[in-house]
């Protein structure tokens, strides 16, 4: 009888020992082929550069596991990697690292980085797992893409608990969770620029595309980023910034494309202080209920609740920018204490046939100088923002001076009317662009039409002869992404974003 019992706990340790591999933490840098020749099967090499993970695999605190070039790891159903040391996926250009599951029908768990010091991942492409999760970890992502991921691991895509990640030309698609997630208490500040954020939260649950909560000692910051839904997933928002369960938060978010979401941009809580500037924020209205979401801008909490607000063009959204409880934002001074120059347009924002373009629901005067609100006409501007004169219990919106971004042209609230560039269709584009130029403006025999990067890189260049007024633009060959065209007539040069999407 004892024999057997003895024979059993033996059995039983044989096979713990097997189901995971624990590099032993002695300082040493592992490679994938180090792995097959070490892990008793946990790893093994099934063609030339392909790899299979079939149990749990930890690189212990001290070692570093490296990849630097083109591989395939195929990962079973619900393993975990841990990166307790380092891991180094850095490929160069022609190179790419894909991680995904074995059975695109199954889920593998996901990676930890535990306490991990100094991770890169340079071009890596992951599929089909459960979440990455952060916690107490440097990591540096760059170049990735993260794609159709489950919540087996954690609630976000990449999930942060007192970290501070590089998010650097990453894609997010169609993963179940938001792309990036931060927990009310995690105290982390990630660094999200230049990202691709499309159709995620498909689980359409009331959550952000990009969810974010209290911040370290350096500001959160998203940067140069398309955060785009889908019409379907009515429940889905931009990008949330909240401090539900105390704590500050410093946040900038500048430069981004914010469109089809059940609203764009919320600040939610107290202690919190950003700058909102330079973005387009479009059409968040998928939902369609005013009364439970679409404002491009909704700041809600007490006085401690601020932002600078400035250089943003928010139009087609349910409501433009609405202020609640009695939060403070910014959106144009131009004296005394603060200085914002404004210059945000907002037009073309409502519901229930009326134009909201501003709702100050707060007892607080609002500062909202120098912005255009789609007309010159006061007493339009007036009709479109809801204040004290439509509520004796509410702040006062001091919005003069009007900001006249079209010196010289008159314009209705309703329609936006470029220098240069009247229109760009389809926006997002998928195989070519069609921009509608102004005749009045353009130089017949002098026109030059670039496609341009997000840092300035020249994609495309023609000089096209238009036809009725619009010059076709093929973006077939461009990865999808956020773009900018820029068209140079004579004297005259205009840009404007736009996004390529499959």
């Amino acid at each position: 009888m004892k024999k057997k019992s003895l024979f059993a706990i033996l059995f039983m340790i044989a096979g713990l020992i097997q189901a995971q591999f624990i590099t032993p933490g002695t300082g040493v840098n592992w490679t994938m082929d180090d792995l097959v020749a070490n892990s008793g099967g946990v790893v093994v090499l099934t063609a030339e550069n392909t790899y299979q993970i079939s149990h749990d695999l930890t690189i212990a605190a001290t070692d570093t596991l490296s990849v630097f070039q083109t591989a395939d790891i195929n990962v079973n159903q619900a393993v975990l990697i841990t990166i307790g040391g380092v891991l180094f996926a850095d490929l160069d250009d022609d190179d790419l690292l894909t991680v995904k599951s074995t059975n695109e029908d199954e889920f593998y768990k996901g990676l930890k980085f535990d306490n991990s010091p100094g991770s890169i991942l340079n071009k890596v492409d992951f599929y089909f797992a459960g979440g990455i999760k952060l916690v107490s970890s440097q990591v540096e992502f760059t170049s990735c893409r993260f794609v159709r991921f489950n919540q087996g691991n954690c609630t976000g895509t990449i999930d942060l608990y007192q970290s501070h990640p590089q998010i650097f030309g990453c894609i997010f698609t169609y993963n179940t969770g938001p792309a990036v997630l931060s927990g009310a208490n995690g105290a982390s500040s990630p660094q999200i620029t230049n990202c691709m954020i499309y159709g995620n939260v498909t689980s359409n649950s009331n959550m952000p595309q990009i969810n974010l909560g209290t911040s370290g000692t350096d500001s959160i910051r998203i940067v140069n980023c398309s955060i785009s839904g889908t019409q379907d997933l009515t429940q889905v928002g931009g990008i949330a910034i909240t401090t539900l369960a105390g704590g500050s938060l410093k946040a900038r978010i500048e430069e981004n494309f914010i469109d089809l979401n059940r609203y764009g941009i919320t600040q939610y809580g107290n202690n919190i202080g950003s700058i909102i500037r330079n973005n387009d924020i479009l059409y968040n209205n998928t939902q369609g209920d005013p009364m439970l979401g679409g404002s491009g801008i909704n700041f809600y909490g007490n006085s401690t609740n601020q932002s600078i607000v400035t250089g943003n063009v928010i139009y087609g959204n349910l409501w433009g920018i609405t202020i609640q409880n009695s939060a403070m934002p910014n959106l144009g001074q131009l004296e005394g204490s603060i200085i914002n120059p404004g210059m945000n347009e907002l037009y073309s924002n409502g519901n229930s046939g009326e134009i909201y373009d501003l709702y100050n629901n707060t007892p607080n005067p609002v500062m909202a100088e120098n912005n255009y609100w789609g007309t010159m006409d006061p007493e339009v501007v007036e009709a479109h923002i809801f204040h004290q004169p439509d509520n004796a219990s509410l702040g006062l919106v001091d919005y003069f001076p009007l900001y006249d971004i079209y010196t010289g042209i008159t314009e209705n609230f309703s329609q936006k009317v470029p220098v240069l560039i009247r229109n760009i269709s389809p926006n997002p584009a998928s195989n070519e662009v069609l921009i509608e130029l102004n005749p009045e403006i353009f130089v017949s025999g002098h026109l030059l039409v670039e496609i341009l990067s997000l840092d300035g890189k020249i994609i495309s260049s023609e000089n096209p002869e238009p036809s009725d007024n619009t010059v076709q633009m093929q973006v077939n060959l461009i990865p999808e992404g956020l773009y900018f065209v820029r068209i140079k007539s004579g004297e005259m040069v205009e840009a404007k974003k736009f996004l390529i999407r499959r």
